[in-house]
Order: C-alpha cells, then structure tokens, then sequence
C-alpha cells in the first residue's frame, strides 16, 4: 500500500518543524513549556490574523474561522491587553551610535579606526557628546554611555575619554540583551523569507551556500573568511544608508521604509 500524498500543508508543516527545532531548543533550555508556548501561539495567530487577513472585517467570526480558535477563545484573546512586543528603545539607539561611530569621517582616525573621544568637545574636536547628538536628541549622551557600558561596548579611562571596543555589535552581559537581536533578525529574515514564499515573483534577496565533506580547520577558515567579508559589507551598507538618510532629508521625501541586511555562517558535524 503506497504511502498518502503529502499535501500543501503538510509540507508547509514539516518545513515549520525544521524552523522551529533550534526555537525549541531554546525554549527548553530555558525553562519554557509547551503550554505556556502554546498559549503565545494563539496570540500570534489572532494578531496576524488581524494585521494581513482580515482588515476593517476583524470580527470574532472572520477570525475564528482564520485561526481555527472558537470564538470564546477569541474573545478571550482580544479583551485581555496584548503586550507589544517592541524593541529595547535604549538598546536600538546605543547600537545606532555604534554604527555612526566606526563609519563615519569625523569620528574615526586617519587609520580608519574609531576614534577615542573625549565627553565634551575640546577646540572643535569630536567628542562623545556630539557623536550621540547626530543620533538622538531625545536621550542625554550620559544615558547612551551608560547603555553602552553596560553592554560593554565601550570603556572610559579616568580622563572621561571614552573608547570603542573592538567587536561587533552584540551584546554578551545578558540573555535579554542577546535575544533582542535574535528576534528582530529572524523576524525579519522570516518575513522576507515568507513574502519570496507566497509572492509571485520573489521580491526579497535570500541566498546561500552549502558545503558537506569539509574538514573542521576548513570550517573555521570559512566562517572567518565570512566574518571578514561581512565587516567590509555592514561598514559599507551603514555608511550609504547614513547618506541616504541624510540626502532624502534635504530632499523632503517621504521617509517611511526600513530595511535590514544581515549575513549568517552555521557549521554542524554531521550525524
């Protein structure tokens, strides 16, 4: 007796569960349960049912009938106040002055490498202050190195003057500040991902490359090769994107759209 014909979603599902897997993981790792997973779950379906499914017609039928949930369950979910899931404000900005600091000219040495900056600025120097003003006016610069310092990015001597860490921007001094960009990248990459999926015609760049009979050393020249190239590609794209910002400003365009351009390396030994 041969095997049922596998359908549409079941193949969507089994494609799921490999997405999923690494989440999992981590939700066990964590102390997550697979009740408290699912309860997330429904909100999930309600709010992306809301927000591309069902339009000025969100009533407790059309999104019953979206999300297979009955409609008690609905009710349930739409009464009860859903917490937002937005990003660390503070975090979002620290990681701007980043990016400005090691792109652009005034803020870096005649070597290409971010300069040491003194807090307030001495006889038109550069200094932290003014970097953090050409981000934000909205926070004070002692707030943004506060952020910074506890992400430890940043180190301040006695002197006040303030310097760069070499390394790329991601936090390690705690699991929120690690999951901020685990979420905000793969929310993304899954969207863009989704729309190649269910568009016509694929809209967004998603490539890749794949390599089974390597040696762990040439593992580990490939992934550092990849870093390489992806410092010369995030220094490049920031510095064009700050110019666009910059240009379309001058130019009164209206200023709506976001992007975000990301690279990964993952290396496994095989079973």
């Amino acid at each position: 007796m041969s095997a049922p014909e596998s359908t549409p979603a079941t193949r969507l599902l089994e494609a799921l569960a490999r997405v999923l897997m690494p989440l999992v993981r981590l939700l066990i790792a964590r102390g997550v349960t697979y009740q408290a997973t699912s309860e997330m779950l429904k909100r999930v379906y309600v709010l992306a049912a809301q927000k591309h499914f069902s339009g000025e017609e969100a009533t407790g039928t059309r999104l019953s009938l979206l999300t297979g949930l009955n409609r008690k369950e609905i009710r349930r979910l739409t009464d009860e106040a859903a917490e937002a899931v937005v990003p660390e404000e503070m975090t979002s900005f620290a990681a701007a002055v980043h990016a400005v600091w090691i792109t652009q000219r005034r803020f870096r040495d005649r070597r290409g490498a971010p300069r040491v900056l003194p807090r307030y600025s001495r006889e038109g120097q550069a200094s932290f202050d003014e970097l953090v003003r050409t981000v934000t006016t909205d926070h004070r610069p002692a707030a943004l190195l506060e952020e910074l310092t506890r992400l430890e990015l940043v180190d301040v001597d006695a002197d006040g003057n303030v310097a760069l860490r070499e390394q790329p921007f991601l936090s390690r001094s705690s699991l929120e500040d690690r999951l901020l960009p685990l979420a905000e990248n793969l929310e993304d990459h899954a969207a863009a991902a989704v729309g190649n999926v269910l568009a016509q015609e694929p809209p967004y760049l998603e490539r890749s490359v794949f390599s089974d009979e390597l040696s762990e050393e040439s593992a580990a020249y490939l992934h550092e090769l990849t870093r390489r190239r992806w410092r010369e590609v995030h220094d490049e794209v920031v510095a064009a994107a700050i110019a666009c910002e910059e240009d379309d400003l001058k130019s009164g365009k209206t200023m709506k759209s976001r992007i975000r351009v990301g690279m990964y390396f993952y290396s496994d030994t095989q079973d």
